[in-house]
């Protein structure tokens, strides 16, 4: 198997439960680049489970429901849980060791069932709108979201160091953030195309840029804190940057195609 495509389904086994033909061992060298051309698989489970759920029940909640469950089976559980995992870890008063005890417990917290609460209501709130004003804006912000989610949370390893010389942060080190970069330059093309066609060609520019601002912005604010009071990041951190990255995309799109 040649090094690329190997590349591309270690990194598509790490975050998917669509089984690939991996038939050596993972080589994670190259996951930064892939990592958010992997985004497309989510963004095309999202895109078909709206298309399915407005034929079936008419633009709405119900049909943003299956976007939603389209997505998250197959991709983004592992994320969720970085999420709900990281907001009982906040909500700990106490040294650096408590933390990371309540980041590594499989049973979930108030905190944790609160974020995740808000947080799904939150997205399926912002799909539900999008699938209601409808568009190519609309399929471009179901693009867009799960490759700038997955940029960012391979720009929280520039921000801080893995705590831990075992598990997924170890396993992945520090992708370098230009070939991250580029990699979501590549997989942002589709959302771009969509964008453009809604808005024209500062819509697609501006697209691109808003997703890849939003990226920088939540891998910086997850990354410092997990350097400040975890001591540096965990895979949960990886999670929880790809579910607040995408989240914060459908909600800028939401407000701005109203």
């Amino acid at each position: 198997m040649n090094k690329p495509l190997h590349g591309f389904l270690s990194t598509w086994t790490l975050c998917s439960r669509i089984p690939a033909p991996l038939r050596s061992e993972p080589d994670y060298s190259s996951v930064g680049f892939w990592m958010p051309i992997v985004g497309l698989g989510a963004a095309a489970c999202s895109m078909a489970g709206a298309a399915l759920g407005t034929l079936a029940f008419g633009p709405g909640a119900l049909a943003a429901l299956l976007a939603l469950g389209a997505q998250y089976l197959p991709f983004n559980l592992f994320h969720l849980d970085g999420l709900l995992d990281t907001a009982d870890a906040a909500g700990v008063f106490g040294d650096v060791e408590k933390r990371r005890t309540v980041l590594k417990d499989p049973r979930i917290g108030s905190f944790a069932l609160f974020a995740g609460f808000v947080a799904l209501a939150a997205r399926l709130g912002a799909t539900s709108l999008l699938l209601v004003r409808g568009g190519p804006e609309l399929w471009g912000a179901l693009a867009l979201a799960p490759v700038s989610g997955r940029l960012g949370s391979m720009l929280v390893t520039a921000m801080a160091e893995p705590y831990g010389s075992t598990g997924l942060a170890s396993a992945l080190g520090r992708p370098a953030p230009v070939k991250s970069t580029i990699g979501y330059a590549v997989a942002a093309i589709p959302a771009a195309i969509l964008f453009g066609a809604a808005y024209g060609t500062i819509g697609a520019i501006a697209s691109i840029m808003v997703g890849g601002l939003v990226a920088i912005a939540v891998a910086a604010v997850l990354g410092n804190w997990y350097a400040k009071r975890m001591g540096g990041y965990s895979g949960d951190a990886l999670g929880a940057a790809v579910e607040l990255g995408e989240l914060a995309v459908l909600l800028i799109a939401a407000a701005v195609c109203r």
